[in-house]
């Protein structure tokens, strides 16, 4: 006799335990507790004498998933699932690797929490090939994206993925090439104005050697200092290489120092609650940008420290 154990009565749901009183269709083979068919009295599975078949004891649940998964492909790279008959993701258009149903964390990102919000950064959802996307309402660190495109104002494409960058993986490195040859000013054309009045004065000062080099050898003017001793060779090789490593560090920490305080800049404002969001967004924009009174003004700045220092060493070397 069959073991109907686990099988279900079609009249009243029930799963049949092993004991239970059973019997059967003659014809298509449907169990039933005895009890449920008298009570019917017929066979009310319909579907299996319309159709001349006979009955079939319902696979595990397992089963019933492989076979679901047999017939369809998951895309490697979006994550939806294709007939499987197809040769390319209907959603993304990535190639199908047939036969890989391996579930994937798509497009995670670090300490995911509820509500659509990943780390503190709002993510506002993911472009056909699987990609995070933003816009201007997405918080970075506290501050919208929108904000710092303000605040930025020129060549905010060049700056706001490594803001990004810095406030949802952490990190500090970028390069920005402009900060690297433009050192003694670019820190002002920006209006960082702390770390530019730093940098002209450190790099007036630096290039002191170079300048009375450049006048001995080739103006030919008499600063009072043998540019030719070991001595001075000593001090030019120095302040050469501490020029340069000022240069690399602000070549790969400029983006880092304008991304902290154009955040604490818009914090600073947006915490004005008497400012309405017109207002508050003008702000924003006068207080960042670039500005180049301030690129003359440091230029100017940096050539009066700098020749005024030469003189200066002038007269002391002839003195001595």
């Amino acid at each position: 006799m069959a073991d109907y154990t686990g099988s279900k009565c079609i009249s009243c749901g029930k799963t049949f335990d092993k004991g239970d009183d059973i019997v059967v269709c003659p014809d298509c083979g449907t169990p039933y507790h005895r009890e449920c068919y008298f009570a019917e009295g017929r066979c009310i599975n319909d579907k299996l004498h319309r159709d001349g078949l006979s009955w079939q004891p319902e696979k595990p649940e397992t089963e019933q998933t492989a076979a679901a998964a047999a017939t369809t492909v998951r895309c490697i790279r979006c994550g939806a699932d294709n007939p499987a008959e197809n040769d390319i993701c209907e959603k993304c258009g990535t190639p199908l690797l047939k036969g890989n149903t391996e579930e994937r964390p798509f497009n995670q990102m670090p300490n995911s929490g509820m509500n659509g919000q990943m780390g503190g950064f709002a993510q506002v959802g993911t472009d056909g090939f699987g990609r995070v996307v933003f816009n201007q309402d997405s918080e970075i660190d506290g501050v919208k994206l929108g904000d710092y495109a303000r605040y930025v104002g020129k060549n905010p494409l060049g700056f706001l993925p490594n803001f990004i960058r810095f406030g949802i993986h952490g990190g500090k490195l970028s390069m920005n090439i402009g900060a690297f040859f433009f050192t003694s000013v670019y820190f002002l054309y920006r209006k960082m104005k702390g770390w530019g009045i730093m940098a002209v004065i450190v790099l007036a000062l630096l290039d002191i050697p170079y300048m009375i080099y450049y006048l001995g050898e080739f103006m030919q003017v008499n600063v009072g200092v043998d540019i030719k001793s070991n001595s001075f060779q000593t001090v030019y090789d120095a302040t050469s290489f501490l020029t340069l490593v000022v240069r690399i560090l602000a070549g790969f920490f400029a983006n880092y120092l304008y991304y902290k305080q154009a955040k604490k800049d818009i914090t600073d404002i947006r915490s004005d609650d008497t400012d309405d969001d017109l207002t508050a967004n003008m702000k924003i924009s006068v207080k960042g940008g670039t500005s180049w009174p301030n690129v003359i003004a440091g230029f100017m700045a940096y050539s009066m420290i700098n020749m005024g220092a030469v003189i200066a060493v002038g007269r002391i070397m002839q003195n001595l």
